[in-house]
């Protein structure tokens, strides 16, 4: 029965069953107690059921959705599965996470020449330009955080986090996710060049109104660093993050604003 589980439930009236916290004798003995579970929440209200199969149950997935549960997400070593237990309204369960965190560094030094890149390896359909370092953000990282480590990976320069740029909203990226791309202009603290040999066929300072004029530059690279170039007449402000308390009073997270008079600075 239910009660053999150890569930968590949700302020959503959710149930979350983890198959790695529990303890049963066969395949067969879980899906039975899941069937007369689900009769049971349905009675009790509950609305959202959720099952996180690890990968040494992996057999247990093809039985699960023979019980109506399809699949949410998946991570290295467990797939979610989900079932909407209201017949008398459409589900209400959140969609996985379905965008990417991309984050460029804008580079510029004191001679006002801009940090570039060309990628080695490139997809059939892309123009080998010049673009700015950068790449997808890891979990828990933020913005600064990941433009200070792609640059330093890509290019071998170290540098810090000035202000926020410009972003750009992509669709139809990889896995039909959207993609999210932040520029952040950054200072550099070394100048001598190291290309990551993996990733970086070339990597060069290249002045900033010979970029914006390049042939071989993409119209969204160029749209950046016109932006750039543009602040630098008309600009009074930076968008910079403050440390601001959560929703739930737990912990501290960035909010990007517009600050006038910033002592961060572009060069």
């Amino acid at each position: 029965m239910a009660s053999k589980f150890t569930v968590q439930t949700d302020r959503f009236l959710g149930v979350t069953i983890d198959c790695g916290k529990q303890t049963f004798r066969s395949n067969e003995e879980f899906i039975s107690s899941i069937k007369d579970g689900i009769v049971q929440w349905k009675v009790a209200g509950k609305r959202g059921l959720w099952v996180k199969v690890d990968k040494s149950n992996a057999t247990l997935v093809p039985l699960l959705t023979q019980l109506g549960l399809d699949f949410h997400h998946a991570q290295p070593g467990y797939v979610m599965m989900t079932l909407w237990m209201c017949d008398d309204l459409p589900s209400h369960l959140p969609e996985y996470a379905n965008l990417y965190i991309g984050v460029a560094g804008f580079v510029v030094n004191a001679e006002r020449q801009l940090l570039v890149i060309r990628e080695k390896y490139l997809a059939s359909n892309y123009i080998s330009s010049w673009k700015l370092p950068g790449g997808h953000a890891d979990k828990g990282e933020d913005l600064a955080d990941t433009a200070r480590r792609e640059v330093r990976e890509e290019t071998g320069i170290d540098s810090e986090f000035v202000s926020l740029l410009a972003f750009r909203h992509l669709h139809k990226y990889r896995f039909g996710c959207s993609d999210m791309y932040f520029i952040c202009v950054m200072k550099p603290l070394t100048t001598q060049i190291k290309p990551c040999p993996v990733e970086i066929a070339d990597c060069r300072w290249m002045d900033l109104d010979d970029y914006i004029s390049s042939a071989d530059v993409s119209d969204t690279n160029r749209h950046f660093a016109q932006c750039y170039r543009d602040g630098l007449v008309h600009r009074d402000f930076d968008i910079v993050p403050a440390q601001v308390l959560s929703y739930d009073n737990k912990t501290l997270h960035n909010v990007y604003s517009i600050q006038h008079g910033s002592e961060s600075t572009p060069v």
